[in-house]
């Protein structure tokens, strides 16, 4: 999903994965990679996972793995970090 549109990719997502810049996007399940700038909220869950609320038109919610939610969070920091130290 784009802001002008959802894309198909006729690509292994693991491959899409490895293509992206790894400080704007990360996987967050083994069926969606999530670009960290349009992350608008996350919520926990019960049994550890979480909630990514994207910030387009539709407000889609997405689930976060529970083996990939620390790094989520790990990665949301840095990329929080990086965004307010930018000149």
């Amino acid at each position: 999903m784009t802001a002008t549109g959802s894309h198909l990719v006729d690509r292994a997502l693991g491959e899409l994965e490895e293509r992206l810049d790894p400080r704007q996007f990360v996987r967050i399940h083994r069926s969606a990679i999530v670009n960290l700038a349009w992350v608008g909220e996350v919520r926990p869950e019960l049994g550890g996972r979480l909630v990514v609320r994207l910030t387009d038109a539709a407000q889609t919610e997405l689930q976060v793995a529970r083996d990939r939610a620390r790094a989520f969070k790990e990665r949301l920091v840095t990329a929080s970090i990086a965004a307010v130290t930018r000149p």
